[in-house]
């Protein structure tokens, strides 16, 4: 099987992707391990595809296409950044909450440690690199000049870029509310909004904005609708959808009426609600 780094070389900055990607997979490893808070990776989701856009924009020729993406990304990553640091996330002790439950299950340091380099460090590293390689595959190949299908994936990516804006800022208000012990919020999770359509409105954009973003490769030249940095995407929606299994069953045990929830709302897809099992 051919080794996927291969892919880079040292045009269009592949060697310094390489370079960026394996230290941040050490230090969040080494910090993980010694302090025992594995949300490393989780301080970095938002900062990392950005840097290596414009890694890849500051080594490659000038393409309007380049900065539009890199734009884009790094709209999405400020974003995300300002809704993860009011969460208190980027404090030394800030750590996901799912992190220790999990610990609790595996029940064995060593296996953990063992998870913590393999999928938490490396994995998810990757991952956060090959997400944002449409833009260094576009970099590295001939391609149509900016067109009407640049704007459709700019327009749909702004689009479920607001549609997550509001779900986050929705779960945002809820959890203030919730906090203050205000009576909408006394099942202890948010049916409503966007919620209300869709128990995680805010995963579903978050997938669908990184398919936009692997759509622009489209503008590659001979046209191909399959190019590898689809790897990234599709890992991205597995691990997105695997962790939605996870926390919802850690929901559903905390609040009794979860359950009936997730027969009335669809678990991703924004849908009408019903009576009939999603």
């Amino acid at each position: 099987m051919m080794n996927p780094f291969l892919w880079f070389n040292e045009n269009n900055g592949g060697t310094y992707l390489l370079t960026v990607v394996t230290i941040s997979s050490i230090v969040c490893f080494v910090l993980g391990f010694i302090t025992q808070n594995h949300s490393q990776v989780d301080k970095l989701w938002s900062l990392l595809p950005p840097i290596y856009c414009l890694i890849v924009v500051l080594s490659s020729p000038l393409q309007p296409r380049l900065l539009l993406m890199n734009a884009l990304a790094w709209m999405w990553g400020i974003r995300l950044s300002y809704n993860f640091a009011r969460k208190d996330g980027y404090t030394w002790s800030g750590e996901d909450y799912r992190w220790p439950i999990l610990r609790k299950k595996i029940n064995n340091r060593f296996l953990f440690e063992l998870f913590n380099l393999t999928f938490i460090s490396i994995f998810q590293n990757i991952l956060l690199l090959f997400i944002a390689c449409p833009i260094y595959y576009i970099a590295s190949h001939r391609t149509a000049p900016l067109n009407s299908w640049d704007l459709v994936c700019t327009l749909a990516f702004l689009f479920l870029f607001i549609i997550e804006v509001t779900a986050d800022q929705q779960q945002w208000n809820f959890h203030g509310d919730k906090k203050a012990n205000k009576p909408w919020t006394k099942d202890g999770f948010l049916q409503q909004g966007l919620f209300r359509y869709s128990r995680h409105p805010n995963f579903f954009s978050e997938i669908c904005l990184w398919w936009v973003f692997y759509a622009f490769t489209f503008s590659v030249q001979p046209f191909s609708y399959i190019n590898w940095t689809i790897l990234g995407t599709l890992s991205l929606t597995l691990l997105i959808n695997g962790s939605t299994t996870f926390t919802e069953a850690i929901t559903s045990e905390k609040y009794p009426k979860y359950k009936q929830y997730q027969k009335t709302t669809s678990r991703l897809i924004p849908w009408l609600p019903s009576k009939k099992v999603h």
